[in-house]
């Protein structure tokens, strides 16, 4: 088998790392204004949404209550 020639490993070798050196995504102090923006608005739109959803969650248990109860009148013939 023949050795690569220098210049093919050099070339090989340096799109290595070049490529090695390339990052999916950029840092979260290096994205851009508009994905920092967004970033905020989710983190805020959670925030404001938390509370809610657990309201709503403590509440389903007498909304089932009230509908088991109206079913049952109905059922009664009331």
């Amino acid at each position: 088998m023949a050795k690569p020639s220098t210049s093919k490993v050099v070339t090989l070798v340096a799109a290595a790392l070049l490529l090695g050196a390339c990052s999916v995504a950029p840092p979260p102090d290096k994205q851009s204004a508009d994905a920092q923006k967004a970033d905020q608005h989710t983190q805020l739109r959670d925030a404001i949404n938390s509370p809610i959803n657990k309201a709503k969650a403590a509440n389903d248990p007498n909304v089932k209550h009230d509908e088991d109860q109206a079913k049952a009148v109905d059922d009664q013939g009331g």
